[in-house]
């Protein structure tokens, strides 16, 4: 046979699932002519036909390399390369088949992957120019109208973003009446909907579609031996999660539990990291593990109660707890919400963020803590600087708001904007996330008639120096929608006040709950009217500001928010009392401590 036959021969094994036979006539075409790149094309793609990736990106890339510019080949190398995280390397492909004018509605999902890609890993201009590129290949039903969704409150892009929203509502609503998970995740909809009704709807969507089989557990523990919980996260390094809840692997008590820690993220060498694995009596990096070998780790090692701490948030593994590991499974601290799912029994919260009215909204019976749900591990309070030291102007008062920008929405920087307005001496110190972000927030303040000087980005800083610079500020402004977690505890911690509204869902009642947990309600307001003559009144009657000041500083030695031990105090009761209920054969049902 000649090369042409070879590859006649080649093609129809493969088309008949022959991928060893299809594989073994490619290497004699390879063979036979080693400087052409048609014979190592063919076995690439044969080899992408049968799943072995490596021999696929392995062949493709010697028919790259001797000059083949077949679209074909553009293609799978690219959804190798983004399958294999090699997001760099998809980008160059996707871009020569945007230049070829070969991109087509095949291409659409992938694009939006790999822009959810650069969008985690912080590359905000490339994942909008693949999702900008993804949607034009599928304006229909495409993530990637939620990623530039995202991408826009990210960069508080707000021009388009009433129109993105509508798209991202429409799709959202549509799949829920057809029975079908929509392509905007749990998390992003609690940073736009205040309706835990439909918070609700949206995660117990994406949960129902853990269609997999549960392990089998061989639980002969006796009900006398230690309770052995385990935690599951991929955030035990220099995370928000981790700065909250480190302490409270040590503050175990040995004599009831055993502390089992499962990491799913890639290993840290931070001092957090190592902290937190000392604490623990067991501590397993799971990184890469399937589904499957991780579900039966956890239920060989007869863990009692599985505690997962990312629910519906970046890189969690509900894959894991979906195989229902544990005989009680819990979510705690990462999720502001609802999990939707049947594997979990329980969630951790209080009377303030899931109030009764709400439970009906949840698929996990509540375990309500007597104070706020959020641990906090802060030990001494961090050493004040002026604020010439945190490079801010001196004779003015500082407004600040260091959550995340994907939390600011146009209606609370309106209100910023008139607080500004009418407190003349004031500048307003927010987190320097990105430089889009900034130029589009500077762009507003000047639409508000703000002199954009008086916006002031603070660059990113280690944990401990974030503090001490934060106790320069004079008064934080809460958030709206997705209120500042960890930031307001950060904030009060730091000896600085911060005001809030009242919430509608879990994500924007937190401060209030962290509030009350210190004894600070004044500071928790009923609507944006209230919210700005607060502010404006605390700004220009200096000696309300310093009675508050003075009230944090005396409150945050005793307060239950800051009172680690007697949180974990608590926290335990409530663990017992659910394993004590599985043990008497009851099923989950309210804990209210």
């Amino acid at each position: 046979m000649n090369l042409a036959e070879r590859m006649d021969r080649a093609i129809l094994l493969a088309d008949q699932k022959d991928f060893v036979g299809a594989d073994a006539v490619c290497e004699e075409i390879c063979f036979a002519a080693p400087g052409q790149p048609d014979g190592f094309y063919l076995r690439g793609l044969i080899a992408f036909r049968s799943g072995s990736l490596e021999r696929a990106l392995q062949y493709l890339t010697q028919a790259e390399i001797l000059g083949s510019t077949e679209v074909g080949l553009k293609r799978a190398l690219a959804l190798i390369l983004l399958s294999q995280a090699d997001y760099n390397g998809a980008k160059l492909r996707y871009r020569d088949l945007a230049a070829q004018g070969e991109l087509d509605e095949q291409d659409a999902l992938p694009l939006a992957q790999l822009g959810e890609a650069f969008r985690d890993e912080g590359a905000i201009g490339l994942a909008m120019e693949f999702f900008t590129q993804s949607r034009s290949l599928n304006p229909k039903n495409n993530p990637a109208i939620v990623g530039l969704f995202l991408c826009a409150q990210l960069t508080c892009d707000w021009q388009n973003i009433d129109a993105l929203e509508k798209e991202v509502e429409a799709l959202t609503q549509l799949a829920l009446i057809d029975g079908k998970v929509p392509v905007e995740s749990p998390f992003v909809h609690v940073t736009r909907v205040m309706d835990s009704e439909m918070n609700y709807a949206v995660a117990r969507a994406w949960s129902n579609s853990f269609k997999v089989d549960r392990v089998k557990r061989s639980h002969d523990r006796s009900a006398t031996d230690p309770i052995r919980l385990a935690y599951i996260s991929s955030d035990f390094h220099e995370h928000a999660t981790a700065y909250l809840m480190h302490h409270l692997f040590k503050l175990h008590d040995r004599q009831r539990f055993e502390v089992f820690a499962y990491s799913c993220d890639s290993p840290s060498d931070s001092s957090l990291r190592k902290e937190i694995e000392t604490d623990c009596d067991f501590f397993f990096e799971i990184t890469g593990w399937s589904a499957d070998k991780a579900a039966q780790h956890i239920s060989n090692n007869g863990i009692d109660i599985l505690i997962d701490l990312k629910g519906h948030t970046r890189k969690n593994r509900l894959d894991i707890a979906a195989r229902r590991p544990a005989p009680l499974q819990v979510a705690y601290l990462g999720f502001p919400g609802s999990s939707g799912a049947d594997f979990f029994d329980y969630v951790v919260t209080d009377p303030i963020v899931l109030p009764r009215a709400d439970w009906k909204f949840y698929s996990e019976s509540p375990i309500l803590l007597p104070h706020c749900y959020q641990i906090n591990s802060h030990t001494g309070p961090p050493l004040a600087i002026t604020k010439r030291e945190a490079g801010l102007p001196e004779g003015v008062f500082v407004f600040c708001s260091f959550t995340n920008t994907y939390k600011i929405d146009p209606l609370m920087f309106s209100t910023w904007m008139r607080v500004l307005g009418a407190v003349e001496d004031s500048v307003l110190w927010l987190c320097a996330n990105n430089s889009w972000a900034e130029k589009n927030l500077k762009r507003v303040a000047r639409e508000h008639d703000i002199d954009p000087h008086r916006l002031i980005f603070a660059p990113f800083v280690n944990q401990e120096n974030h503090l001490k610079r934060l106790s320069a500020a004079d008064l934080a402004l809460d958030t709206r929608i997705y209120n500042g977690h960890t930031t307001t505890s950060d904030a009060l911690w730091a000896g600085v006040p911060v005001l809030t509204l009242k919430g509608m869902h879990f994500a924007s009642r937190v401060s209030e709950s962290i509030l009350n947990a210190i004894g600070l309600d004044e500071l928790v307001v009923d609507s944006l009217d209230a919210f700005e003559v607060t502010a404006i009144d605390l700004a220009l009657k200096t000696g309300k500001i310093d009675t508050i000041k003075a009230k944090i500083a005396d409150l945050r030695s005793g307060a239950p928010l800051f009172d680690t031990v007697g949180f974990v105090h608590d926290y335990e009761r409530g663990l017992a009392e659910i394993h004590n209920k599985r043990i008497l054969g009851k099923m989950p049902s309210p804990v209210i401590l």
